[in-house]
């Protein structure tokens, strides 16, 4: 099964497993993140870990970054029955991903994606507070797009992959809230070194072609 093929096999397993009619009515349809789920399958891959192992890794990891993001888009715009459902649309991703973790009896990956959910949602807090000038934020932002992403490298002894993450994540979050700042501008350049630096360590030219848009 080439990498296309593992991607759409993941993207329509989570769209199955979060379809849910009443909740679909209601609130926004979820926008799966592909360049995640490359990502982490070019790593999996990188690492051998086996097939239809990695795909279910990733299945996991992408039910908990829906649950993350759904509750993100809580906001006071909106009435109350679309918060109660986005709350609950959130809560639904999260059991559904503890659920499948559990019945794979797979303790040691659930305690590192706990970590790592502990870690985004304390720098989510830190991030509120800060200034759009603090450099601080820049590390609130990559810890909050990459954690998951992180765990799941160390999980599979994959380390080098996991600072790829950490800065091509960040870039991608700063690039799309856009350059406001000079410190916005000086940290994407950054991050653009450190990853001409990086790259080149991984041999799946998919990961590098994906994200080219964001290294021009």
């Amino acid at each position: 099964m080439d990498m296309q093929q593992q991607m759409e096999q993941v993207r329509t397993r989570i769209q199955r497993a979060i379809a849910h009619s009443y909740v679909d009515r209601y609130i926004q349809p979820r926008i799966v993140d592909e360049d995640r789920i490359l990502f982490a399958l070019s790593m999996l891959r990188s690492a051998q870990v086996d097939a239809n192992i990695a795909l279910d890794y990733v299945f996991a990891m992408m039910l908990i970054q829906l649950a993350l993001d759904t509750h993100d888009e809580i906001d006071e715009q909106q009435t109350i029955q679309q918060r109660q459902l986005t709350v609950l649309a959130g809560d639904l991703y999260s059991g559904l991903y503890y659920e499948f973790l559990a019945r794979r009896h797979d303790i040691s990956l659930i305690r590192r994606f706990a970590e790592a959910i502990k870690e985004i949602n304390i720098q989510k807090i830190r991030l509120r507070q800060l200034s759009l000038d603090d450099l601080e934020r820049f590390h609130c932002i990559g810890v909050i797009e990459s954690a998951l992403l992180c765990k799941l490298a160390e999980h599979v002894h994959a380390d080098e992959w996991g600072e790829l993450a950490y800065y091509l994540f960040s870039l991608k979050r700063v690039h799309r809230d856009g350059a406001k700042s000079k410190a916005s501008i000086d940290y994407i350049d950054y991050c653009k070194r450190k990853l001409q630096d990086l790259l080149p360590l991984h041999i799946h030219e998919e990961v590098k072609e994906r994200f080219s848009h964001l290294l021009a």
